[in-house]
């Protein structure tokens, strides 16, 4: 599943196992810009079935927000702006 963000196409490589903790559902994510991978933890939203989705995009269309959110994060940690080179 590809998702483009800030003129980054990032690809959603494989979903962890959800997990609670402290109270928050969690999901370790392994992402990929330009075939490098990379993992985030995703603070999962309610989505009153409790399903732990296995379909990359049924995940990310559950979570939109919170992968986005977390994922411009990490652009901006990494400074990544369509370029993973720059890199420092």
């Amino acid at each position: 599943m590809k998702i483009e963000l800030q003129e980054n196409e990032i690809t959603i490589v494989k979903l962890g196992t959800a997990y609670e903790e402290n109270g928050v559902m969690m999901r370790k994510v392994t992402f990929a810009i330009q075939g490098k991978e990379f993992e985030r933890e995703i603070i999962l939203g309610p989505n009153g079935t409790g399903a732990d989705f296995t379909d990359p995009q049924k995940f990310y269309m559950m979570n939109k927000e919170q992968v986005d959110a977390n994922l411009i994060l990490f652009l901006s940690e990494h400074h990544l702006y369509n370029n993973l080179d720059q890199q420092s």
